[in-house]
């Protein structure tokens, strides 16, 4: 008998597999989530109707309530929503829509490493284009290579996930008038910044704008996640959508939560000024760099062995991210913003670390 993996495209035989390494901690700052979880009434709320909800019936095939109440939050038609069981299969369904064997695929790096998983998977060419030095989009470079490569799609992430920069959205515009292709721009991390570029939905039908109830919203273990686009795009996307995506549990979890926007808003703006207390004090810690976010994240380098560095904290009981088999980020690790004495446990261990390493 063959081997059977002989069969598998050579394309992703080549490809190393999305995956995150488990550790023992105590703190977990690793993966951007909100460290509140959902209110206990909320969470009462939702048991009462999984209760009263017969589990043997599919979820509805359209879960038209639910895109109503996404529409009412972002102001855009709910025939231009979908919603899907977190933002990642939506890449998916938008890779698989556009992108054909040599289809070329422009991203940003260092980035959100999925966007050229599944482009590669697909048999797209990948091309990437480097951050600047400072880890902000090099706009200049990216539409030149636009024009020179004519991408099927163009992927962003704003703010960027790991660098935590933002699209300047009078630059996007001029990618959008110079490309025939599809720009996802991903904002995930959106409610922890004060852009958008929603408002261009209206004027450039080529734009996908892709959302998640995992970060500011405190639902990563339910998995939920939407797009926003023209209506006549959506229906296209929806024809590669997998049917009954979202489970009925999910999606009253959502619901719910937009109900909840008040305390979330709470949260999400003290979260905003702990990242900016953290970025302030990891500036006055010796042999350390920390860059801008707008995310509820923030991205350092260290001049420090950064695995080192990592396996210190981890040793604390402190578990971070290590980008550093990201491109351009060979010295970086990222810390996700936690309550305020989560921070302050981060930033000692973090002091000690590197006063060790001297």
């Amino acid at each position: 008998m063959k081997n059977p993996i002989d069969i598998v495209k050579p394309c992703i035989r080549k490809l190393l597999p999305y995956t995150l390494r488990q550790y023992q901690y105590e703190l977990k700052l690793n993966q951007n989530e909100n460290p509140f979880d959902v209110p206990s009434e909320l969470k009462e709320k939702l048991l009462a109707y999984a209760r009263g909800r017969s589990w043997s019936r599919y979820p509805d095939f359209v879960p038209e309530e639910f895109h109503q109440k996404l529409a009412e939050y972002i102001g855009w038609t709910r025939e231009g929503i979908l919603v899907g069981n977190g933002s990642n299969e939506l890449i998916k369904d938008i890779c698989i829509l556009v992108v054909e064997k040599n289809s070329r695929v422009i991203i940003p790096v260092p980035t959100f490493t999925l966007y050229n998983l599944i482009s590669t998977a697909l048999g797209a060419e990948v091309v990437e284009v480097k951050l600047k030095s400072n880890y902000t989009f090099d706009m200049e470079v990216l539409e030149k290579a636009v024009a020179i490569h004519s991408p099927a799609l163009v992927f962003f992430s704003s703010p960027n996930n790991p660098t935590g920069c933002i699209l300047p959205m009078n630059r996007l515009e001029r990618i959008l008038q110079k490309t025939n292709g599809l720009v996802v721009v991903d904002e995930a991390y959106c409610e922890f910044s004060d852009t958008t570029c929603l408002p261009l939905l209206e004027k450039y039908r080529n734009l996908i704008v892709l959302r998640t109830f995992s970060k500011a919203f405190s639902l990563a273990g339910l998995r939920i996640g939407y797009l926003i686009a023209d209506p006549e795009l959506v229906r296209e996307i929806a024809k590669v959508k997998l049917p009954y995506n979202l489970n009925f549990f999910s999606q009253m979890a959502a619901a719910y939560t937009l109900e909840n926007r008040e305390l979330l808003q709470e949260r999400i703006e003290y979260l905003r000024a702990q990242r900016d207390v953290v970025y302030k004090t990891l500036l006055k810690i010796p042999k350390v760099t920390p860059y801008p976010s707008h995310a509820n994240f923030i991205l350092f380098e260290t001049s420090v062995d950064v695995k080192y560095l990592f396996s210190n904290l981890l040793e604390k009981g402190v578990l971070i991210r290590d980008v550093s088999q990201y491109p351009m980020l060979s010295r970086a690790l990222r810390v996700s913003i936690g309550k305020e004495e989560e921070n302050q446990r981060f930033i000692q261990a973090l002091r000690e670390a590197v006063d060790a390493a001297q």
